[in-house]
């Protein structure tokens, strides 16, 4: 649906507005923020010790990014800014504004085309690709031989003639099916697409008429009985569920079209360079290289490199880990996604008061955490000069660094949300010196010394062999163990 992919679409219109100094500077700095520095000597002393962080040019680059954003952050405060204006709200929280004008598009082009007369329900009700479905199963996919498969098909026979002398059967299924998925909701298996079960079923699913109750069916999964209940008694329950199904596939075809009216055309090296900004996002941000063209604009590295700091971590992993195939789809789905947002701003669609309101809260809300987690909120450096403050916010992120890097940490881990940095980095000078990065990595190898040779594997118990008998008598009862699961179908 347009609520899901829209999330691809979580921003930007514009690159990086953060710099990086030309770091000709001094040769024993790593890092910048402000007027704070990282020296190589103390990068090395923060991290060479911390065994449990591994010792790469990867890891020494993230940990100078994080202490570049942190001391921002901090040194912001410190001086006296808030970060609650509004327009740093609204451009710190970009991600979630994209989203709520994606949701309010689908609202306008989508719902309202989805939303069903009673006519048009009594028609999708009686005839089409859908069915509201409720059965009773009785398992025997682990019964092979003649013998069982007969005997589990005579319990469901006996559930159909307790059906046809009137027993009620959503409380029958609730009672003996053994679909651990729909018998706590009476049997129900709610609306069910053509296509979306075994062929035996679904023939005689489709086969019922409103309120008829089928013979047992066999399946792959044991034998069924399914009730296709009538109209009245699943109204409301049908009209919404198949809203949605209905919605999901105007989304689709919302998409389709936005793919043949734009003309996407994705380039051959665009997964390599999606690849590329994964790892390394910040460099990613000034890159120029076109990676799809369209109808009405093109795709480049730093637009992708923007929309890519609204995924979590995680998700910049799947894409390093993505088929090239799968990277043209996604870059694909990112032109939709700015067509989309496009189209919002076309048709008028703004932000509501409510939009606004829980946008203000959540960023407030996570700002606070943040400040309190560092120790440098406007309380805690309150009743210092100016010059004070910065310099007790500068030690308390060094401090916070050495709680993280501990083992185990001491502080939990929060990273400032990327379009807070990007707003941090805007408003401040900063830089992060490669070759200051190396000689810190180089200090840090000699802080920690050899790895450990690894832990060689814990002997085997001996095997005991039994004396022949019984247990000794009065030998002690064996300890009750937990409750067995029953596995699901």
């Amino acid at each position: 649906m347009i609520r899901r992919l829209a999330v691809l679409a979580l921003v930007t219109l514009a690159g990086c507005s953060g710099f990086r100094d030309a770091l000709t500077a001094h040769p024993d700095v790593a890092a910048r923020a402000a007027d704070r520095q990282l020296t190589v000597d103390h990068l090395a002393q923060m991290i060479g010790p911390a065994r449990s962080v591994p010792l790469s040019r990867e890891v020494m680059d993230r940990v100078s990014e994080l202490w570049v954003d942190y001391q921002l952050l901090a040194q912001a405060v410190a001086g006296g800014d808030s970060l609650l204006d509004s327009a740093t709200v609204m451009e710190a929280s970009w991600p979630l504004i994209v989203q709520r004008l994606a949701d309010h598009l689908h609202d306008s082009l989508v719902a309202a085309r989805s939303t069903l007369t009673d006519r048009e329900l009594d028609s999708a009700f009686g005839a089409g690709d859908y069915r509201w479905l409720h059965h009773v199963l009785v398992a025997a996919r682990g019964d092979s031989t003649a013998g069982g498969k007969a005997a589990k098909r005579r319990v469901a026979e006996g559930y159909l003639g307790q059906l046809r002398r009137g027993a009620d059967f959503s409380g029958l299924a609730r009672r003996v099916s053994e679909d651990p998925g729909s018998a706590p909701a009476g049997g129900s298996l709610g609306l069910v697409a053509r296509g979306a079960m075994v062929k035996p079923f679904e023939d005689a699913a489709w086969a019922l008429r409103p309120g008829q109750v089928s013979e047992v069916v066999e399946t792959p999964f044991g034998y069924h009985i399914i009730w296709r209940p009538a109209l009245e008694a699943v109204r409301d329950s049908f009209r919404v569920q198949f809203s949605g199904a209905l919605a999901q596939r105007l989304d689709s075809i919302l998409f389709d079209s936005l793919t043949h009216r734009t003309d996407i055309r994705v380039r051959r090296s665009a997964p390599a360079l999606v690849r590329a900004a994964a790892e390394d996002i910040r460099s990613a941000e000034g890159g120029s290289r076109v990676m799809a063209v369209y109808r009405g604009g093109r795709l480049r590295e730093r637009d992708l490199a923007r929309w890519l700091q609204a995924f979590p971590p995680q998700a910049r992993a799947m894409v390093l880990e993505a088929p090239d195939s799968t990277l043209r789809e996604f870059i694909r789905s990112i032109v939709r996604n700015h067509m989309l947002l496009r189209t919002a701003e076309e048709r008028g669609i703004r932000l509501t008061a409510a939009d606004v309101e829980e946008i203000q809260s959540r960023y407030r809300g996570e700002l606070s955490r943040l400040l309190g987690t560092l120790s440098v909120s406007p309380e805690s450096l309150a009743g210092a000069g100016s010059e004070e403050r910065r310099a007790l916010a500068a030690q308390r992120v060094d401090a916070y660094f050495a709680a993280i890097t501990a083992s185990p940490p001491q502080r939990p881990f929060l990273e400032v949300p990327p379009f807070l940095a990007d707003v941090l980095r805007s408003r401040f000078a900063w830089s992060v010196a490669p070759a200051g990065i190396g000689r810190a990595l180089e200090r840090a190898r000699q802080i920690r010394g050899p790895e450990p040779p690894p832990a060689p594997p814990a002997p085997s118990a001996p095997r005991v062999t039994p004396a022949p008998g019984g247990p000794p008598i009065g030998a002690p009862p064996p300890a009750s163990g937990p409750a067995p699961v029953r596995p699901g179908r």
